[in-house]
């Protein structure tokens, strides 16, 4: 859901790698293979730009009634409208191109809706209605919009009547292989260059500077539908990482080629709903973006095993699911199942019937949400170095999100407990953390560029390593990687033990382009607890104060075409005085961007 900065050693990974692990959490012991997903990665997550508007602009009417949300489908119906009109492939006119908010990556905050109507050659989200609000974030199945995070959940169906086709790569995304359209197979792909600049990886952790990486990502997927109820899909990725002064990489980076996705679904309506249950191998977005977004700025993304069963009514979702993360190995075909780490919970949304404030459209929406942890090596702070251990944790949580005419907000709570068990049959310890999230802004939509000016603050516990070896152990675990752009650009600090708050602004100065600026400040929530690599990676700095430091950070996309985004990101990692006394080292980040997608 991002090149790195840390990098976490596993037993199979070269001695430089175990190296890096050694420097970060202060010990000699690096954990086993199978570990936690991040603690063999690379893991920065430079993923997802805040989203934005995009436009201003108003969409062309269509011969389809749209949604608030901006899609032209009600619940148990596939979008059919007609737009006749043909354009330019590599130059779009501008109210026929895809929302900024539908870039692939795009899965953070703040969580804009988009309200206004758009055509169907803008959107292919699937039979959701209200959960289709904000470019299908509210589906549970990452942003929906002319492409997708997961692009198993592009819709496509609509291009069933030629005279829909508006793109001269349209013909590869409806491939009919009956007379009726029913049967059909859409063709996706990806490629992607992303090259980063750093002065100081993992906060000098790793002994280099001025490194420059630069990694490549390549992926072809094939979604066969049988029908209104069977679907296939299949997904190959291959990935290739290089740089100067380079460290670090591993299979998550330096992948020939595996099957990243391969499930079937089965799809129906039952009880007034639209229900499917999907086995197989897949993507899984359907967390708060503070907790996983997926991880894809490996060259490789978090890809998960398990089974998925889901319910969608007219303003009630509900999700089940069972899964454990795929390990990546270098050789082509030989990805594996990761038993040793799981994800298994329930996520439940209700959308409140829309609203008027201030004379606009509102949508909230109230996400109830239960995730359980199980990982066969998650260690935990001491006083120098850690303490080895595994970890089952339960997370229930609640979010409110949405937008109240121009506000647009979001409130995010989570409680966790479970149990950390020591290795060598050492003690049990009982788990008690927290962490609360929150966003708040306010859109002028009538004001050049459409600008949201707000505020972003999260309080997330931390441990106390003074306490017994049995007693109650307080950091909140965030293992599977948030978003890049909900806190950290450079993904130098992970969400534990942290306090933070900081100004929020996001610009749309033309239709295609967006800017995000923010200038987050950090503070230890427990200065008895260390500071933590993304991945829930202990560093082995030891720093005093609870001021940690300041993040100014800005990112630029321009959506050239449907095809072609360029991004550029930025950000200067300022230090406390008492962290940079423990060794840890300030310094500039800076990357770009370019994917090309079909």
């Amino acid at each position: 859901m991002y090149i790195s900065r840390g990098f976490f050693a596993v037993s199979r990974l070269t001695k430089g790698r175990a190296g890096l692990l050694t420097a970060l959490a202060g010990t000699v012991l690096a954990p086993p293979a199978h570990a936690a997903p991040e603690a063999a990665d690379i893991v920065a997550t430079h993923v997802q730009l805040a989203q934005t508007i995009a436009g201003g602009a108003k969409a062309p009417s269509t011969t389809a009634s749209t949604t608030a949300s901006g899609t032209a489908t009600t619940a148990g119906a596939s979008p059919t409208p007609i737009v006749t009109g043909r354009d330019s492939p590599w130059h779009s006119p501008p109210q026929q191109l895809p929302p900024l908010t539908s870039r692939p990556e795009l899965y953070g905050q703040p969580q804009s809706l988009m309200l206004h109507p758009l055509t169907p050659i803008q959107l292919h989200q699937g039979p959701w209605g209200v959960f289709n609000a904000n470019t299908g974030a509210a589906s549970g199945f990452g942003t929906v919009g002319y492409y997708a995070v997961a692009r198993w959940a592009e819709d496509w169906s609509s291009l069933r009547d030629k005279r829909n086709r508006q793109d001269f790569l349209d013909p590869l995304k409806f491939i009919a292989l009956n007379d009726s359209g029913s049967i059909y197979l859409t063709l996706s792909g990806n490629f992607r260059h992303h090259g980063f600049w750093e002065q100081h990886p993992a906060l000098g952790a790793v002994d280099k500077s001025h490194v420059y990486l630069s990694n490549l990502r390549t992926n072809l997927g094939a979604d066969l539908h049988l029908g209104e109820h069977v679907r296939f899909y299949g997904e190959l990725m291959s990935g290739q990482a290089t740089g100067g002064n380079k460290f670090g990489y591993n299979a998550r980076w330096r992948n020939r080629v595996d099957a990243q996705q391969a499930f079937v679904e089965v799809r129906g309506h039952m009880l007034g709903a639209t229900m499917g249950a999907m086995i197989g191998r897949m993507s899984f977005l359907d967390v708060p973006p503070n907790v996983s977004a997926g991880s894809v700025y490996p060259s490789i993304p978090y890809s998960w095993n398990g089974l998925r069963g889901y319910s969608v009514w007219k303003r009630l979702r509900v999700d089940l699911f069972d899964l454990s993360l795929t390990n990546f190995e270098y050789r082509a075909f030989h990805d594996q199942v990761g038993w040793k780490t799981r994800l298994f919970g329930a996520y439940t949304s209700y959308a409140v019937p829309e609203f008027q404030t201030f004379g606009k459209k509102s949508q909230i929406f109230v996400d109830t949400y239960y995730l359980g942890y199980l990982l066969a090596s998650s260690p935990i702070t001491a006083t120098k170095g850690v303490i080895a251990g595994s970890t089952h944790r339960d997370t229930p949580g609640v979010r409110v999100w949405g937008n109240a005419g121009p506000i647009e907000f979001t409130a995010n709570g989570m409680w966790q407990g479970g149990t950390f068990q020591e290795a060598k049959n050492g003690p049990s310890r009982p788990v008690s953390a927290y962490s609360f999230n929150a966003s708040v802004a306010w859109r002028f939509a009538k004001w050049w560029g459409h600008p949201s000016i707000g505020i972003q603050a999260d309080d997330i516990s931390g441990g106390d390593t003074r306490k017994s070896a049995t007693s109650s152990w307080g950091t909140f675990l965030s293992p599977f990687v948030p978003s890049a752009y909900y806190l950290d650009l450079a993904q130098n600090f992970n969400l534990q033990n942290v306090i933070d708050v900081g100004p929020l602004v996001t610009l749309a100065p033309t239709i295609n382009t967006s800017l995000l600026l923010r200038v987050p400040v950090l503070w230890r929530n427990s200065v008895h607890d260390t500071i933590y690599f993304p991945g829930g990676v202990n560093y082995a700095y030891r720093p005093t104060g609870g001021y940690t430091g300041v993040l100014p950070q800005g990112s630029f996309t321009w959506r050239a075409t449907r095809h072609v985004t360029f991004s550029i990101d930025g950000q200067y990692t300022a230090l406390s005085r008492g962290l940079r006394d423990a060794g840890a080292q300030p310094g500039a980040y800076f990357q770009t961007n370019l994917e090309l997608t079909f």
